[in-house]
């Protein structure tokens, strides 16, 4: 029955590739978004990134169905830190908990954390930064400056500082700890891009015709930001994980039992010379986890990038 769940995932996994690649290289009139995904698709290396993103967050959605035991439950005090085999495939840990049901989950968790703390980065950022390159002056100046002072702060030492104050963090605490510490290079990059563009032609024709100016914010100027917050956000998803994971490891992030990609290599430190497969493995997935959202968002910046389109 579980190897029926593994090809049913398998068959949805090359299902997503093979709609991706068929919208990339369909027939018709060319839109952007083909030409973007055409680009995206002559860099190898990005396109790896996407599958193995893909095959990561299907599997990881799936875990509850795909996992062979409860990752929380201790299966016997006689498998603690039992040998990968071929009923236990990642071993056992201290506890004689199941590691492959564990990293399932917790790769679940750590990417869920992710997207969620990253929307709210890239919300507040993209508002932010329009805020202050739209209407500029004194303003603009005093949120800069804001925004330069907590950039100042080295993130790991504030998440690191906050974390310790609220401890112990839930799960809804960390992703707000998390993105309300990510937006403030989105909000400088919204906000360069922002006073690029109100002072083209599109923005005197509009204000000429009475509009007002939420309406041109929302109309041309926030479409036009969306490819860099787009890319931005990609890149930001890998740092959030990897913080995430660093926070959980030392403590201060998501507690024990419950599984993330960090608590699990925690719990597998003490044990590198006798159970090394406790920290090896959930290593493994947060390392391919984040380089996988690194070469995809370096391949996306270098498709949406408006000099590489071809007019």
């Amino acid at each position: 029955m579980l190897a029926i769940r593994w090809l049913c995932a398998a068959a949805l996994i090359a299902a997503l590739c093979a709609a991706l690649r068929r919208f990339a290289h369909g027939s018709g009139r060319t839109s952007r978004a083909r030409v973007v995904l055409a680009r995206y698709a002559s860099h190898p290396s990005a396109v790896i990134a996407l599958v193995a993103l893909i095959v990561l967050y299907v599997v990881s959605a799936f875990s509850p169905w795909l996992a062979t035991h409860d990752p929380i439950e201790i299966l016997a005090q006689a498998l603690a830190n039992h040998p990968p085999s071929r009923e236990l495939l990642f071993g056992t840990d201290f506890a004689g908990r199941d590691v492959f049901s564990r990293v399932l989950y917790g790769t679940r968790i750590s990417l869920s954390v992710a997207l969620l703390a990253t929307s709210i980065s890239v919300v507040l950022g993209t508002a932010y930064g329009a805020t202050a390159g739209f209407i500029g002056g004194t303003l603009d100046t005093v949120m800069m400056r804001l925004v330069d002072a907590f950039l100042s702060i080295p993130r790991i030492v504030l998440l690191i500082a906050i974390g310790t104050l609220w401890a112990p963090l839930s799960i809804t605490s960390l992703i707000l700890i998390l993105g309300l510490t990510a937006w403030f290079g989105t909000s400088r990059l919204v906000r360069a891009e922002v006073l690029s563009l109100k002072e083209r032609e599109m923005v005197a024709a509009a204000r000429a015709l009475g509009a007002r100016d939420l309406a041109i914010v929302r109309r041309h100027l926030l479409p036009n930001v969306l490819s860099p917050v787009i890319v931005a956000a990609t890149l930001g998803v890998a740092g959030v994980i990897v913080n995430e994971a660093a926070l959980s490891f030392l403590g201060i992030g998501i507690p024990d039992p419950t599984p993330s990609l960090g608590n699990i290599i925690h719990d597998g430190t003490p044990y590198l010379a006798t159970a090394w497969w406790v920290a090896l493995f959930p290593g493994i997935v947060l390392v391919i986890t984040a380089l996988a959202c690194n070469l995809a968002g370096d391949g996306l910046r270098d498709a949406m990038d408006p000099r590489q389109v071809d007019r």
